[in-house]
């Protein structure tokens, strides 16, 4: 494990098993310890686990495959058992921090490479199924069609707003644009200086260091696409 060092006191509770979420930091040494990777992972739920998970077991047997290794030649390679491997790869066992760096320095692959989600190059959502970012009963609901990912340097949220509703803006200040599609209805969209009506297929550009509403004075739900670029 020449390449990594574990931050000791996060990592002595995490391998120790406690509940609750843990920050733990690996440094690339190859890279001056200038790359440091912060990860949260949290033992307290599995809904926190299941996509960190997930992603290991696939990534795990995509790259042993890659190389044309069996469990027992990855096994040797790592100095993981063969029954734990293949744990890992079916995502039965929740590795430990040791065991994956024990991993990435046997098959020589970037720490990312093994918990981050290959990119494919086309990947479909349902936009319904997406996780709702924030909502209030009754009067709007924010979904998170493309949240954030550090790959990328946008973010999408879908925002749903009943008739006379309104909805203050989400996003903070430290976002540098954010761009608003209206796909359904009809937006009014509130400003500190002025008030505009923006219709079905048209788009705004807002500075947000403006504050602002989105409201929907008509009687049918209003449906906006929310784009903010870092």
């Amino acid at each position: 494990m020449n390449n990594f060092k574990c931050h000791k006191d996060v990592a002595s509770d995490f391998l120790k098993g406690k509940s609750g979420a843990f920050l733990f930091i690996l440094l690339h040494e190859e890279l001056g310890g200038a790359d440091i990777i912060a990860l949260t992972m949290n033992y307290g739920g599995l809904r926190g686990m299941s996509q960190l998970e997930r992603n290991i077991a696939v990534n795990l047997k995509r790259i042993r495959k890659s190389k044309n290794m069996s469990l027992d030649m990855l096994s040797e390679r790592t100095g993981v058992s063969k029954s734990m491997l293949g744990q890992i790869e079916r995502g039965e066992s929740n590795p430990t921090v040791a065991t994956i760096a024990k991993i990435v320095e046997g098959i020589h692959v970037p720490f990312e490479e093994l918990i981050y989600p290959k990119s494919e190059e086309v990947v479909i959502t349902d936009n319904e199924k997406q996780p709702i970012f924030k909502e209030q009963d009754g009067k709007y609901q924010i979904r998170a069609i493309l949240p954030y990912d550090k790959r990328r340097t946008f973010e999408v949220y879908e925002v749903r707003i009943e008739a006379g509703q309104k909805c203050e803006t989400f996003l903070g200040s430290e976002v540098g644009s954010e761009y608003i599609m209206v796909l359904e209805g009809t937006l009014t969209l509130e400003t500190e200086k002025a008030t505009y009506e923006i219709g079905a297929y048209h788009t705004a550009f807002i500075d947000t260091s403006c504050s602002c509403s989105y409201c929907n004075r008509g009687g049918q739900p209003l449906v906006i696409d929310v784009i903010s670029v870092a």
